[in-house]
């Protein structure tokens, strides 16, 4: 029946004490929680999301001039999206202390421990709809500006929790309604906008999955998506939409198994098509007709996250299934062992530019102080500055010691004067002696390669 799901921490820095998985697709980061809260007993258990705001991407570039409107029109709406949910979550906490929710006040107590949840979907219609590409998201050159727009939206949540102090996270957006709602406005707003079906009912594809009729190898599209998925922050999944059940158990227990060990994608699914007769129960695949009976039967697919029968569907999503290759597993080949490794994100030249500029002007103005001695100018050796629960910090560990690296490590979480003085915004920061700055993802990488040059 294609009921559980798969989470994968076999390629994952992540503990499942670190995760929890809730509804259809929403997974929440408990480090994060841990951060803000200190690491309370149990704090999975009281945790949730106060709400989602989805982002209309493929609007985004079909009015974006180049890529540097495209990011401006997105922090635009990614700001009214985050003020929605604040002001959201200060309306149902009064409502909470005023007694409104007595219920929710006895097990849960507080809402401070829930996420605010930015969401998008169309990514795949950015592609064609953004003037500097024109390809959908099986091209590469389009697979690395969604990479791009992931990382953006990011660090973009990450500044919104610094300044609201609340805990915001990033979602592939299940929209069951919104790939259809979206895309059926703006198809009457502006005709020319490009929809996953310019023939039939218009929709837009889900979060930043690939085009629905793309493959029937389920390798090639895990590929793609294992890049982009592990991005997000919150809720995001993969359905290995089958059209009918693997052969047996032990088919099954091999792909996930394969899956698992393979790619770092964290959440996924095996989503069989079934009917259901109501005299004979359940048919393998789609059958409309009941080969026992001729009675009519209700065909099931998963919608999004949950099954239901597709002609109770609506127009967008029906159609989507129409449009779908199902995957044959059977035919499918894995071309490599072990994870491939991530799309390298190059940040746009006048954003980093920019960056570059505040970064220098903040460490020349402000001349560190503290009395560990441990900062950029009193150590002859490269800083590398850290955070507690950050998986970029542990990646960048693990390059230095692989590389053989001599550092000095400070932790900011234990820090937080030599931070501020030193004007640390995200970590991993690398500082070397003479002041130059490394920073993000990739800080280490970056540092090997200028030292190696």
């Amino acid at each position: 029946y294609g009921t559980p799901y798969f989470s994968n921490y076999i390629n994952s820095d992540m503990e499942p004490s670190d995760v929890r998985s809730m509804c259809c697709r929403l997974r929440l980061d408990l480090r994060e929680l841990r951060k803000k809260s200190g690491g309370f007993f149990g704090s999975g258990e009281s945790t949730g999301s106060v709400g989602v705001v989805t982002i209309n991407l493929p609007r985004i570039a079909y009015l974006a001039e180049n890529e540097t409107d495209f990011f401006t029109r997105l922090d635009r709406l990614m700001d009214i999206s985050a003020r929605s949910l604040k002001t959201k979550r200060t309306v149902i906490t009064k409502l909470l202390e005023s007694g409104l929710y007595p219920y929710t006040k006895r097990y849960l107590g507080t809402f401070n421990n829930h996420f605010s949840t930015i969401g998008l979907i169309g990514m795949n219609e950015v592609g064609l709809n953004a003037k500097w590409l024109h390809k959908d998201l099986t091209n590469k050159e389009t697979q690395i500006f969604a990479e791009k727009v992931l990382n953006h939206m990011r660090e973009r949540l990450s500044d919104y929790q610094e300044e609201y102090g609340d805990l915001y996270n990033l979602e592939a957006t299940p929209a069951e309604s919104t790939t259809y709602r979206f895309a059926k406005h703006d198809k009457e707003r502006y005709p020319d906008i490009i929809t996953a079906n310019e023939n039939g009912t218009p929709y837009y594809t889900n979060s930043s999955h690939l085009p629905v009729g793309y493959t029937e190898d389920i390798f090639t599209a895990l590929d793609v998506q294992d890049q982009l998925q592990t991005l997000y922050t919150s809720g995001t999944v993969f359905h290995a939409f089958l059209g009918e059940k693997l052969p047996d158990w032990k088919s099954a227990a091999t792909l996930v198994r394969k899956i698992a060990e393979n790619y770092r994608l964290p959440y996924y699914t095996l989503s069989p098509t079934y009917s259901v007769c109501k005299n004979h129960g359940y048919i393998t695949g789609e059958v409309y007709v009941c080969p026992d009976c001729g009675e009519k039967t209700e065909v099931y697919s998963r919608i999004t996250g949950y099954y239901r029968p597709i002609q109770n569907w609506n127009d967008g999503k029906t159609q989507e299934y129409m449009d779908r290759r199902e995957y044959d597993i059977m035919h499918s080949t894995l071309s490599h062992e072990g994870p491939l490794p991530t799309i390298k994100y190059t940040v746009p030249e006048e954003i980093l530019n920019a960056d570059n500029a505040k970064e220098t002007d903040k460490a020349n103005a402000q001349a560190p102080k503290s009395e560990t001695g441990i900062a950029a100018s009193g150590s002859d050796v490269p800083v590398m500055y850290v955070k507690d629960h950050c998986p970029k910090c542990k990646g960048a560990e693990q390059r230095f010691k692989l590389a053989k690296v001599q550092y000095t490590e400070v932790n900011c979480s234990e820090n937080m004067d030599i931070a501020r003085e030193l004007g640390i915004q995200q970590t991993p920061t690398i500082i070397d002696p003479d002041g130059t700055r490394y920073v993000g993802d990739n800080a280490a990488a970056e540092w090997i390669k200028a030292h190696n040059a």
